[in-house]
């Protein structure tokens, strides 16, 4: 009968289902709060530490030992930037990785799991199920940053020289890349008009039309340099760089190493080797060190054989110290820095360099045209 076999089968079924084994307890889980805390003890490191030192930017954590930093992505969106899932962590990491052991290849060692096993024990490299995932990376000389030297007076000429000797064996090894002028001149239009965009918010500060009178000067010296960027960009002097070139990421070692390349966007990687050049400089000038400057574009001209024209250097210093001043005003915007007058400073001196130097751009630009044909 039906309901005779129904009432047979169903305690058997239930007796079979009773024997099976438990299923096993879903691992703990960390916030990340939890997780950094979990990460300050010494204990948790295998280079077997006493303590660990903790730095924290808007994207990541940096964890500090005795010999390596470990740095680890916050799990935010930020600035075109989105690392909310362990798999867009991941690639980030493998990509600064990639990135960065082009000019720091003593610096970057290895992309390496955190772990978490099913008793909730966190590791670093353990055999457990990979929560987040770190970059390894050799600690360098605080003191041999080449800020930490300018400051101290004490930066040689053969220091300089073994920086552009660096950077230009690293120009030349890049991929000649499919980019013409006018495309190279659009993305520095871009530049300005990002520039005057954020600029002349008023909520950072600024003189606005003094912003504007600087973006339009920008732009007329962009288009009266037309002929001298097409030429660069025929030449195959655009390539895909560091980005970011301060002093703050070259390291005076031997060989010289230099971190932190701009890992958010090729885009922003693609320039004028002499626009990274120039741009060193001019952090150089910022920090009091003009001599060192003027070191550095003679020593580059020397070991690379590029000899951009002056006018244009002055203008790449321009527009970069425009770009500069924005992400330093754009500090203003966060809570924790509005009216702060570190941010305000630093915006006005990044200014007051790039007005000077698209002066001299422009005088540069003005005797020539007066030459006689």
């Amino acid at each position: 009968m039906p309901d005779a076999h129904v009432a047979r089968k169903t305690p058997v079924h239930r007796r079979a289902r009773s024997r099976r084994m438990p299923r096993p307890r879903r691992s703990s889980r960390l916030t990340a709060d939890e997780m950094v805390e979990r990460l300050r003890s010494p204990g948790m490191w295998p280079d077997k530490v006493r303590s660990v030192g903790v730095i924290e930017t808007h994207l990541s954590w940096v964890f500090l030992t005795s010999r390596f930093a470990w740095k680890m992505k916050k799990a935010v969106r930020h600035a075109g930037s989105d690392l909310r899932t362990l798999g867009a962590r991941e690639r980030d990491c493998r990509r600064e990785f990639a990135l960065n052991r082009r000019l720091a290849p003593k610096v970057y060692l290895a992309v390496v799991p955190i772990t978490l096993d099913r008793a909730g024990v966190l590791a670093v490299k353990g055999s457990g199920r990979v929560i987040d995932w770190l970059v390894q990376m050799r600690r360098l000389p605080a003191s041999r940053m080449l800020d930490r030297v300018l400051a101290a007076h004490a930066v040689s000429t053969e220091d300089l020289r073994s920086v552009v000797a660096t950077l230009a064996a690293f120009y030349r090894a890049q991929p000649r890349l499919a980019i013409d002028g006018a495309q190279y001149q659009r993305d520095l239009g871009s530049l300005i008009d990002a520039n005057e965009r954020d600029l002349c918010d008023p909520a950072l500060q600024q003189d606005v039309a003094a912003v504007a009178l600087l973006c339009d000067s920008q732009r007329e010296a962009l288009a009266q340099l037309r002929p001298c960027l097409d030429r660069r960009a025929f030449e195959g002097r655009i390539v895909e760089g560091h980005g970011d070139l301060r002093p703050e990421h070259v390291c005076l070692v031997k060989p010289i190493q230099i971190i932190d390349c701009l890992t958010l966007s090729k885009a922003l990687r693609t320039v004028d080797c002499a626009d990274e050049i120039a741009f060193l400089a001019l952090e150089c000038e910022r920090l009091g060190a003009s001599r060192a400057s003027r070191t550095l574009l003679r020593e580059w001209r020397q070991a690379s054989g590029d000899h951009p024209e002056a006018a244009l250097v002055h203008f790449y210093q321009s527009l970069r110290a425009a770009v500069r001043a924005r992400l330093a005003a754009l500090h203003l915007r966060e809570k924790a820095y509005r009216g702060s007058p570190r941010w305000i400073e630093r915006t006005r001196c990044y200014l007051r360099l790039a007005r000077a130097h698209l002066g001299r751009c422009r005088r540069l630009l003005d005797a020539r045209a007066e030459l006689p044909v």
